[in-house]
């Protein structure tokens, strides 16, 4: 009994000091677009939030919360607040090897890997467990963003090759399954873009459908319209897999072009936008509109 009142009192007071740095990184992430220009934001506000966020994991290291809010913001400062390409390298290493950690973490307290479990059998676990649904959605979505940048860096072919590919497409439709809403299709944006431009490999690779690709992204985008992401990644699977569209994929990336940036997604919307204005420029300089 005493030793049991021990560990809650430890707990607590871990908790105390990491509610306070978690409250300080979520303010400093809220921030993130602050001092910004276009896509390219200023490195200040989201480098306070990974500090934050790292001083409250040592605080508080089985924290999911911590670990999926951490992996988010170094996504962000490597894609979006670091200029130098080897930098952003460090990034999304140190991300890869969170989530990696992060993910063993979750397997030990959840009795066993969770991928591969049914739906049932998925929240059964994690009840039994205690662990929320969300953070486990929101680790594995953050875990598979981590690994698809790490993707890019390193390239497609390799990514296959080493597994990378699979483990990012494995866990985005674990995050899916759990919350389906995250990131306003999140989970389906990172699929649909596997299915279209993962290199088909015989026995390695044998889940990418490149029929899948535009049925998920016309998903996405029927279901959060909002997001300008939806609407160019529907734009790109037309231009790359289904060249009859051309014309409606030409019309969409019009409309992301002309779009303005949401107010709580200014970095990340302004970033697509762009994006958006360079693939129509390029179409229309090769082939007309």
């Amino acid at each position: 009994m005493r030793s049991g009142l021990l560990a809650i009192t430890i707990g607590l007071a871990l908790a105390a000091p990491a509610r306070a740095d978690i409250g300080r990184g979520d303010a400093a992430y809220a921030q993130r677009a602050a001092g910004a220009a276009g896509g390219q934001a200023d490195p200040g506000p989201i480098r306070e939030a990974v500090r934050a966020y790292q001083a409250a994991l040592a605080a508080e290291p089985e924290s999911l919360e911590i670990r999926w809010k951490l992996l988010r913001a170094l996504y962000f400062e490597g894609d979006f607040a670091t200029a130098d390409r080897a930098a952003e390298k460090a990034l999304f290493e140190r991300a890869t090897a969170l989530a990696d950690e992060s993910l063993t973490r979750l397997a030990e307290r959840a009795g066993g890997a969770l991928v591969g479990l049914s739906d049932a059998e998925l929240r059964e676990r994690l009840a039994r467990a205690g662990i929320a649904t969300s953070d486990v959605a929101a680790l594995h979505f953050w875990s598979a963003v981590a690994w698809g940048a790490w993707s890019q860096s390193h390239g497609l072919l390799d990514a296959v090759r080493e597994g990378v590919a699979e483990r990012i497409y494995e866990q985005a439709r674990l995050a899916h399954r759990l919350d389906p809403d995250l990131e306003q299709g999140g989970s389906l944006r990172l699929l649909s873009r596997l299915h279209a431009k993962l290199p088909r490999v015989p026995l390695v690779s044998g889940f990418v459908d490149r029929k899948q690709a535009e049925p998920l992204a016309a998903q996405t985008l029927e279901r959060w319209p909002e997001h300008p992401g939806n609407r160019f990644l529907l734009a790109l699977t037309w231009l790359e897999l289904s060249p009859e569209r051309r014309g409606e994929a030409l019309a969409l990336l019009g409309e992301v072009a002309a779009s303005a940036p949401r107010a709580s997604q200014q970095v990340e919307d302004a970033a697509v936008v762009i994006a958006a204005q360079e693939r129509l420029a390029a179409e229309q300089a090769r082939g007309g509109s």
